[in-house]
């Protein structure tokens, strides 16, 4: 069965990217459109994705397993079930607590950085 053109599906086992974000935390680009795209992070304890902000992009995650630390405009410690949106030119980061995090974000529009067209 053919994928309709609107129906963008990602593997996990084959994604669009699968990469060392930053010491300690893995990012795998599940799938995109021009609208959104969808990100899985797997984040260590101690591990830091540093303190930014995104021009116009919105971005939701959400804490599948473990937890994390929060920081930016807002402070706060997040674990599984737990999840927030974050609005354009909002500073946020995040640093692992457990042992082992997984979360899922979703970018809109998508980071230009993370395509591979």
């Amino acid at each position: 069965m053919d994928t309709p053109a609107d129906l963008t599906v990602g593997e996990w086992d084959d994604p669009v990217v699968a990469e060392r974000a930053y010491e300690g935390i893995e990012r795998r680009v599940l799938c995109y459109d021009d609208d959104v795209m969808v990100v899985h992070y797997a984040v260590e304890a101690g591990a830091v994705f540093p303190e930014h902000e995104h021009e116009e992009t919105r971005q939701t995650v959400f804490v599948i397993e473990g937890e994390i630390e929060l920081f930016g405009d807002r402070e706060r410690r997040l674990t599984a079930g737990d999840s927030f949106v974050v609005g354009p030119g909002v500073r946020h980061g995040i640093r692992g607590v457990a042992e082992r995090t997984e979360i899922v974000d979703t970018f809109s529009p998508p980071i230009e950085d993370y395509r591979r067209d």
